[in-house]
Parts: C-alpha cells; sequence; structure tokens
C-alpha cells in the first residue's frame, strides 16, 4: 500500500515541476487628482510585460495629447503617420513587426515585440515607455 501511495505522489508531482515557465507580470495603474475646483483628471495605465510582449495602454486628460506625442517623435525612430485624428509609430524589421504606437487625444495603446529584436533595443524602448509613464502621470 505504502508503494502504491508513494507511486501516486510522485505521479502528481511531475506534471508541478513542468509548470509554466514564462514569466508573466502584469500592472495596472489607477490615477485621481484630489482637485475639488472642477479640473480634476483620471489616469488610467494598464501594463502587460511577458518574456514576448509588451503592452502598454493609457487614458489620461486629453489636454497632455500634444505633450506625449512630442515624446514619442523625440524616442521612436519610427515615422510617424497621421490618420483621422490618431498618430501612428510602425517599426518593422525584416518584414516582422517589432513596435506599434498609437496615440489618440487622451488614448494611448503601445505593443512591443520582445523578439523581433536585440535586448539592448527592448530596455531602450522599455525605459522610454517608463519614462512616458511619469509623463502622463505629472
Amino acid at each position: 500500500m505504502k508503494t502504491i501511495i508513494f507511486m501516486l505522489c510522485i505521479a502528481f508531482a511531475i506534471p508541478s515541476v513542468n509548470a509554466q515557465t514564462t514569466s508573466n507580470s502584469k500592472v495596472t495603474v489607477k490615477y485621481s487628482s484630489d482637485d475639488t475646483s472642477g479640473k480634476g483628471y483620471k489616469i488610467n495605465i494598464s501594463i502587460s510585460n511577458t518574456d514576448d510582449v509588451y503592452t502598454l495602454n493609457a487614458s489620461f486628460p486629453s489636454h497632455k495629447t500634444e505633450e506625449v506625442k512630442r515624446f514619442l517623435n523625440d524616442h521612436l525612430d519610427a515615422k510617424m503617420s497621421k490618420n483621422y485624428g490618431s498618430y501612428t509609430w510602425n517599426y518593422n524589421n525584416q518584414g516582422e513587426e517589432v513596435y506599434k504606437v498609437k496615440l489618440r487625444k487622451g488614448k494611448l495603446s503601445v505593443f512591443l515585440d520582445k523578439e523581433a529584436v536585440s535586448i539592448d533595443l527592448v530596455d531602450d524602448l522599455i525605459d522610454a515607455f517608463n519614462d512616458l509613464r511619469e509623463l502622463i502621470k505629472e
């Protein structure tokens, strides 16, 4: 009987050893002002950072859109395209989409394929997006 119980314990333990090995980190940050003069604002920032992909989605006061656009133009290598009030930066490497950043009035979405480029570029872009997050929060 002890042998059977031991074998069952081993059978159930083996699948847990082969558990998911990818890291997944997701952070959601929400801010709101304490300003009671009617100029209050709400900021929502959602970040997902896995081994393969980094995404950032944010909504913020629309008056910050121009400041965010200037920041993106200064920090992204891709040329900006404008289409019906939205701005897009697409960067492709050997036919693969590396990142796509889309900015609309008060809204931002970022997609970065970490497997499509070098780790140095990934680190530089994530640092820039962290700085952008701070800019949005100010």
